[in-house]
């Protein structure tokens, strides 16, 4: 059992316990352990903990084993989402800053705990969703139907399989994640993800560094291998939230609170994240956002999938 999966383990464990006031009763009492063993509140719950232990290592080994592969747990907590304008920038029009009106500005927001996919969806695994399932969908570029990067029928262009998967609409991405017993992160998920805690401008770190990440500046263009980049790793260790290709989430473009971009909300559009390999570094930053209508189809756009804890 990986590190991540036990901790969850615990962690729904450790809710239980609280639930059966176990925790609690052993702070409050400060009795020897001894002691409280003959408590039969005690006795009934641990023996009550011991089995839903037991409950959940059946589900882990028989169920979510490969469901949790390659995910990381990212904990609950409070994070900064968004940015500030800087101050050297204050006063300047919007088509001189360096952020997007839309990203402002930072403020706090709270999101439970999660599992979110360590690698993007590659070739070969929605190759096998289609595959299982059936789903019929048309994975050419609408924009040149004739190019080299589009699937034929079921199969993607030869020696990409392990490179994302690109050309999904939302609705692709979002019948993948729940055909794998997962979803679509939110915009939220996904920012404090690729920021981590400290609030790091891209998944690397503060500083603008060209060549960490798949993009623009680099001139590969085209996506690779996922992973293929061991310094675009964000802090909670999950590769290519910088560059490589865009990602779906599964929020709706809607304000932040406080914002002073008052109109373009509102619609169907979806909030598209990360940077890619035909976006510059500025616009590759974790807290940059990017919309979409559901039905868009595009080179770089992909996406991986989240899963709640429970």
């Amino acid at each position: 059992m990986g590190n991540n999966s036990f901790r969850v383990v615990v962690l729904e464990l450790l809710i239980w316990l609280r639930r059966l006031s176990i925790i609690k009763n052993m702070i409050k009492l400060k009795q020897p352990i001894k002691n409280i063993m003959r408590r039969k509140g005690f006795i009934y719950g641990g023996g009550g903990a011991l089995f839903l232990l037991l409950l959940i290592f059946i589900y882990y080994f028989f169920f979510a084993k490969d469901v949790l592969k390659d995910m990381v747990f990212i904990p609950g907590g409070e994070f900064i989402m968004g940015v500030d304008i800087p101050k050297k920038e204050q006063g300047k029009r919007e088509e001189e800053l360096t952020i997007d009106i839309d990203e402002t500005p930072a403020h706090k927001v709270y999101a439970d705990g999660f599992y979110i996919d360590k690698y993007e969806v590659t070739n070969v695994q929605y190759k096998k969703f289609l595959k299982a399932t059936g789903r019929k969908t048309i994975l050419i570029d609408p924009v040149d139907k004739e190019a080299s990067y589009n699937w034929n029928e079921d199969n993607y262009p030869d020696g990409q399989g392990n490179n994302p998967v690109v050309l999904v609409d939302f609705e692709d991405a979002k019948a993948y994640c729940e055909w794998k017993g997962k979803r679509l992160p939110t915009e939220e998920e996904w920012e404090k993800t690729c920021r981590g805690d400290a609030g790091k401008k891209w998944s690397f770190g503060n500083e603008e560094v060209s060549g960490y990440a798949n993009t623009r500046e680099l001139n590969l263009k085209w996506s690779g291998s996922v992973g293929s980049f061991p310094k675009d790793l964000s802090p909670y260790k999950v590769f290519d939230m910088t560059g490589n290709v865009m990602e779906w989430t599964d929020s709706r473009y809607l304000p932040y609170p406080g914002s002073e971009m008052k109109v373009g909300f509102g619609g169907l559009e979806k909030v598209i994240r990360g940077g890619g390999w035909l976006v510059d570094i500025q616009s590759s930053r974790c807290s940059n956002r990017n919309i979409a209508p559901p039905t868009k189809r595009h080179r770089m756009l992909g996406f991986r999938c989240a899963k709640d804890i429970r």
